[in-house]
């Protein structure tokens, strides 16, 4: 017993480490991912506290609410929390694009007869079981509200995140009704789950089982009869093995469950017992669920090819690769599809790790390690203003001031996820002082260092793979939130507390201002987005070719003015581009014999228009387009119904990342904020 608490005890100090560590990386954000410049770390510092205040305040009043008023408070948290999803799920409807493309095109494919399975999965065949499942939700769409569009995928998204939430939910709820809300209200105003909520990929379908999971293997601790006992394994197990299915990454998951079971005592008259029929079933069914999976995919059509697949290694040289931060590269994707069997491949993968090791050499790797450890672990966006490029549906407001919004919003992600972090590090460091870690804590945190080490040491690094931590840290957040009593009950042998604090923040916060002026200066030229159809950049190389003298016409409809248009990579052709509004008068056409793909026009007004490309040369052109059986558009290439041209529509932008209106009241936010938070903590000070 003894040894099972030590171990709980140094692995509580790792996880205690892992989140200061991270808060650290936190405070300086990546920007390879990004178009805008984030606040420096003195005023991300500052924000994250007044939210951290923000936090303490509503939780002292959650906490002396009465329980009737805590039930009605609960029944209408979550009553505007609905509302809010319909609002989101029916507003904004995301482009399927890269990835979610294929993805979504072969899932159509499925649900009207054709098992042809494009090369795509042969390739990536992860995201085979996601494609079937999506299949199914698509069918069912169908059969329910007779549609399979985005709303509808919207919905179901929403509605199967809200099933997770509402399992973390209960369980803190049975312990204290305050926490439970204190759970919603973040939730509520967390950023990352309405982007995600609307982005139809793998990402999305594992976090509900992960939480599901958690809250299984809680019910599973307290079990005491055979029959719990076997029916909660067998739950468990499923949920565990299904999110392994559909994202691999999630075998850490398993393993910190495992660990988990074994270090920390159970309600059981037999522990041992509960282990033992866990950990069996687990294996049992990870067998099962494995053939399953890959009986189901044969029975679709597919069968896989190890000589297309990328083989494992070719996954971890790619992240050890010098030049990058150790995110997915596709010239070295390029490379290993070039070799023609699977030997060949992963020898090619060998060799390219066995260069990047050498010739970075031991600080190299520390370094690249540090890199990586940045791109997984400093942003608390986790992509999301990445994921979703384009959407089929938004409002207008949105797509003229996206850059602006997307900045502030991902400035309020930042300082959450810093607050977030502190309060997780000072949950931990708690427990270990009392020598006792919660099971859940242990559960969360392994599945934290294992995610982390899985994608920082040995796989590609990306921003979205640590989005499971954003939904853990809120929950632990909720369970573990503590008042600074200290702090508090020192005040009251000092009246002149409170204003000596107001004016150290004041002056702090003055500082971090000054330091953040080049936000009013550094010009920002990052194009307004008004139609974005960029298929056909990523593994496809699709084209439809115009002999001479041909034309092809695309229609599209611009919801906001534009000056701007790219065609494909914007290279330069022999022939002619003609812009006709919807009475068919030309609005503009290029000049000369020959032009480029990329041209700044005239302004036009929102409307419908169509893009005519002629080949006016010898010799025969390829223009870059994407066949799809769902609209990528409102319309299709003119006699080509299933294709669309590539291209983007954008609106010039050079402006300031903040004007100087925006740039005062944010901080004039924070001041009124700070000096908020301070008053009322000095009104609670006799009331702790």
């Amino acid at each position: 017993m003894k040894i099972r608490h030590d171990i709980t005890v140094t692995l509580g100090g790792i996880i205690s480490l892992g989140l200061l560590l991270t808060f650290g990386l936190a405070l300086w954000p990546v920007t390879i991912r990004v178009d805008h410049d984030w606040l420096k770390p003195l005023a991300l510092l500052v924000a994250s506290a007044l939210y951290l205040g923000g936090v303490g305040l509503l939780f002292r009043f959650l906490h002396r609410v009465t329980p009737k008023t805590s039930k009605w408070l609960a029944w209408g948290l979550w009553g505007i929390f609905l509302l809010v999803q319909v609002w989101v799920a029916t507003t904004w409807v995301a482009a399927p694009r890269a990835d979610l493309y294929f993805v979504h095109q072969q899932a159509l494919n499925l649900l009207d007869g054709s098992h042809h399975w494009n090369a795509y999965f042969y390739t990536y065949p992860n995201n085979v079981n996601f494609t079937l499942l999506l299949s199914g939700i698509l069918q069912l769409g169908r059969w329910l509200v007779g549609s399979d569009s985005g709303v509808w995928l919207n919905v179901v998204q929403f509605a199967w995140l809200d099933l997770g939430l509402l399992a973390i939910w209960h369980q803190l709820r049975r312990h204290n009704p305050a926490r439970a809300n204190l759970f919603m209200v973040l939730i509520m105003t967390a950023v990352p789950f309405y982007a995600y909520a609307l982005n139809t990929y793998s990402d999305t379908a594992v976090i509900p089982l992960a939480l599901l999971a958690i809250a299984a293997f809680r019910h599973l601790q307290r079990a005491t009869t055979w029959e719990q006992i076997t029916v909660r394994s067998i739950v468990l197990s499923l949920l565990l093995v299904a999110a392994y299915l559909i994202k691999a990454n999630f075998i850490v998951l398993l393993i910190a469950v495992v660990i988990t079971l074994w270090v920390r005592p159970n309600q059981s008259p037999h522990p041992g017992f509960t282990r033992s029929l866990l950990t069996l079933v687990l294996l049992a069914t990870l067998v099962v669920g494995g053939g399953l999976a890959k009986k189901t995919a044969r029975a679709n059509g597919y069968v896989t090819d190890p000589n297309q697949a990328l083989p494992a290694m070719s996954w971890v040289a790619m992240s050890w690769n010098p030049a990058t931060y150790g995110q997915y590269h596709l010239d070295n994707v390029a490379q290993i599809r070039q070799q023609p069997t699977q030997a060949a491949k992963q020898a090619t993968a060998k060799a390219d790790l066995t260069t990047y090791l050498h010739e970075m050499g031991p600080s190299g790797i520390a370094n690249h390690l540090f890199k990586k450890a940045r791109l997984f672990l400093a942003n608390g966006t986790f992509d999301s203003f990445q994921i979703n490029r384009a959407y089929d549906r938004a409002p207008n407001w949105y797509r003229q001031h996206r850059a602006t919004s997307d900045w502030f919003l991902a400035i309020w992600c930042q300082l959450s996820y810093l607050a977030l972090l502190l309060v997780n590090l000072g949950w931990g460091i708690q427990q270990i002082r009392r020598y006792h870690l919660t099971s859940a804590y242990l559960l969360g945190g392994l599945f934290f260092i294992g995610l982390a080490c899985f994608h920082i040491i040995f796989w590609e690094t990306e921003e979205r793979y640590a989005l499971p931590i954003f939904f853990l840290l809120i929950a632990g957040t909720a369970a573990g939130y503590r008042q600074p009593l200290n702090i508090l009950r020192y005040s009251e042998r000092s009246s002149w507390l409170p204003l000596g604090m107001a004016l150290a923040f004041t002056g702090i916060l003055g500082l971090a201002a000054w330091q953040n002026t080049n936000l009013m200066v550094h010009s920002n030229s990052e194009p307004v987005s008004v139609v974005s159809q960029n298929e056909g950049h990523y593994y496809q190389n699709h084209h439809l070719r115009l002999n001479t003298r041909q034309s092809l016409t695309q229609p599209f409809t611009a919801p906001l003015p534009f000056d701007q248009f790219t065609i494909g990579t914007g290279k330069r052709l022999t022939g002619q581009l003609t812009l006709t509004n919807v009475q068919g008068k030309v609005v503009w056409q290029s000049r000369g014999k020959t032009t480029t793909f990329d041209q700044t026009i005239p302004l036009q007004a929102p409307g419908t228009y169509h893009l005519t490309v002629t080949n006016r040369g010898s010799h025969t052109i390829a223009l870059q387009t994407a066949p799809a059986t769902y609209p990528l558009l409102p319309q299709a290439i003119q006699h080509h119904p299933h294709e669309y041209l590539s291209f983007e529509v954008k609106q010039r932008s050079v402006a300031p990342v903040l004007s100087n209106g925006k740039f005062w009241l944010l901080f004039g936010a924070m001041w009124l904020s700070g000096l908020l938070v301070i008053d009322r903590f000095y009104w609670y000070r006799r009331r702790i």
